[in-house]
């Protein structure tokens, strides 16, 4: 990497030391903003159960995620949150970083859940 090898020569040059640069490159390409959605410490239960115990999930644009555990592990549950299905018990949800109410199916797809 060009910027790298310049950031070293100059150190060397100097007699400084090499600073990051390629740490910093990776920081600065690392923070895209606010997340598409996120759910912070969602809670959902049922009459006996315990679906959903303060889970939190951010989603990007662009990223793939795959949900995985046993039956009875809150994936659907989760899910059906997420697409105004079911309404947390309790918790918050966040659409840009904005904190949005998700209430119903037309809520979720107003912000982009499909």
């Amino acid at each position: 990497m060009v910027v790298v090898e310049e950031a070293e020569a100059r150190a060397a040059a100097t007699g400084a030391p090499a600073p990051d640069v390629a740490a910093q490159s990776v920081a600065a390409a690392a923070d895209p903003g606010p997340p598409l959605f996120e759910l912070k410490n969602i809670s959902k239960r049922f009459p006996g159960v315990i679906a959903l115990d303060d889970v939190s999930l951010q989603i990007r644009a662009g990223e793939v995620h795959v949900l995985l555990g046993e039956n009875g592990a809150g994936k659907s549950s989760l899910m059906k949150i997420l697409c105004g299905a079911y309404t947390a018990d309790t918790g918050e949800f966040f659409h840009q970083g904005e904190k949005v109410t998700v209430s119903s199916p037309a809520d979720a797809r107003r912000y982009g859940s499909r």
